[in-house]
């Protein structure tokens, strides 16, 4: 036994191979175990699952990425917590309860278009092309409002400007075209009159109240955008009393929207929700020539005031809206373009304060200019009331009739002065 102790290989040799071989064998059993396991298991485990889940039981998956195969448990219903308010169920339509407020709505918007449609017209003009010095006639397309029984139209001046022709198309039970002529037409307010040379009878539309319009009411813009007769969008109003510049033009107090309008739009009227006109879409920002998401329509008021001068408003609405008789004449005109002072302004003409309107040009041979008030001038007080803003002159001049004294304090020349003006007629 010594002898093997002093014999270190061949004491290994004779005690540990054994025991090496064995421990050998062991690891090869257990991993071919392993693989079998890996191999086999996961799908008998995944049929399994598969079919608990058929029968509604829940079950947690969390599978490696490369042997998913599962379908997602569908619950049943009387294993939800609740009922969905919009879901499918007997006194529903498309989704939503009969009777809810999206559904009132809806119906509001279709009583108002089939309310004003009848009295929406397309109007199409020709007209000589005096850019090419060309006698060949340029078509030109536009919308109308009928404002009268007697087939009186309301549209943009600048819808049959330089017209030689025009002709407008009625909708009711049939299509109508009628020849038209001009009885009055206003460049500077952009505002014109049609009558059609007929006798029939026709139902007018019926005129809201826009000074009761604020942003964020819903609006219908109704027209005939490249031609294509009633066509109706939808909208809101972005802003109100907005100011801009067309073609040297001015338009104040304009009614902002969002409602899609385009060429051949001019002319149309602005719905509110009930169905009544609030305004005639007027102009579009387009930077790109179509609609850019904002447009502009002329407050309905101020074309009452432009039909109460040819008496073919309703006394009704004349009332309702106080408006009186006198407005049977043409409305006074001073002749002077104005503009808002702001800080600026203000410090620049040695203003006192922040306030009155300036005016930026004065027409010849108005009553303005012959009373000396002059471009730069100020206009701080109508008849001993303050012009805080342009709506504050505005609300005071427009309902002033021709002949009508006027006593205006300016600022002019860094001084205060007193002028006496009569008004006179609105030129034609």
């Amino acid at each position: 036994m010594f002898e093997l102790f002093k014999n270190d290989k061949d004491f290994c040799e004779v005690s540990l191979k054994p025991w090496i071989i064995t421990l050998a064998c062991c690891c090869v059993i257990v991993l071919g175990w392993g693989i079998y396991q890996h191999e086999i298991e996961p799908d008998a485990l995944t049929e399994s699952l598969n079919q608990k889940i058929s029968e509604g039981t829940s079950v947690l998956t969390n599978f490696p990425t490369t042997h998913q195969s599962f379908q997602t448990p569908v619950p049943q219903q009387e294993q939800l917590p609740y009922q969905s308010p919009y879901s499918n169920s007997p006194g529903t339509k498309g989704g939503v309860i009969a009777g809810n407020s999206l559904h009132s709505l809806e119906n509001a918007f279709k009583q108002a278009i089939v309310s004003v449609q009848p009295t929406v017209v397309n109007i199409k003009s020709t007209r000589i092309n005096g850019k090419t010095n060309q006698n060949n006639p340029v078509e030109s397309v536009g919308s109308g409002l009928i404002v009268s029984s007697q087939g009186h139209i309301l549209t943009n001046y600048h819808v049959i400007k330089n017209a030689r022709d025009i002709f407008v198309s009625v909708y009711g039970m049939r299509q109508k075209t009628y020849n038209a002529w001009v009885c009055d037409h206003h460049e500077e307010t952009d505002l014109t009159l049609l009558k059609l040379e007929t006798d029939d009878l026709f139902t007018p539309a019926h005129l809201g109240n826009s000074d009761l319009v604020e942003a964020g009411d819903l609006v219908l813009a109704i027209g005939s955008p490249f031609g294509m007769d009633q066509t109706v969008t939808s909208g809101i109003v972005s802003g109100v009393r907005k100011m801009l510049v067309i073609d040297g033009v001015r338009y104040e107090n304009m009614i902002q929207t969002d409602a899609s309008i385009n060429r051949g739009s001019s002319g149309g009227p602005l719905v509110n929700i009930e169905g009544e006109v609030i305004g005639i879409n007027t102009a579009i920002y387009a930077p790109t020539g179509v609609f850019s998401g904002t447009a502009f329509a002329m407050p309905v008021n101020r074309l009452k005031r432009f039909l109460a001068a040819h008496n073919i408003l309703p006394a009704g609405d004349l009332f309702l809206t106080g408006f009186t008789d006198s407005f049977s004449n043409i409305k006074g005109w001073l002749g002077v373009e104005i503009q808002s002072v702001d800080r600026t302004t203000a410090l620049h003409l040695g203003l006192p304060y922040i306030g009155g309107v300036l005016i930026n040009g004065v027409s010849q041979n108005s009553p303005a200019s012959r009373n000396g008030i002059k471009r730069g001038d100020v206009i701080l007080e109508i008849d001993g009331k303050e012009i805080i803003d342009i709506d504050s002159f505005e609300s005071l001049i427009t309902n002033k009739k021709p002949e009508e004294a006027l006593r205006l304090l300016v600022f002019s020349g860094k001084q205060l002065k007193e002028f006496s003006v009569t008004l006179s007629q609105f030129p034609s």
